[in-house]
């Protein structure tokens, strides 16, 4: 299960490949998956504040959910 901030650095990669390309489609379709991860970013923040998902450690066991 990955973290928001995992999230988070997989949709800046996309808007960089997004940036960086010249062919308007793919342009279009980086943008979009970096959207879908911005969005699941948000989901799981949300999931997270109202406790019904433990934030997990970079080693994948339950956190505190503090934090």
């Amino acid at each position: 299960m990955r973290t928001v901030a995992e999230y988070l650095e997989r949709a800046a990669e996309f808007e960089a490949m997004a940036a960086s390309t010249t062919i308007e489609v793919l342009r279009k379709r980086y943008a979009d998956i970096a959207a879908c991860y911005r969005l699941l970013a948000k989901d799981r923040e949300w999931l997270i504040s109202t406790g019904a998902m433990e934030i997990q450690q970079q080693d994948g066991s339950p956190g505190t959910g503090n934090g």
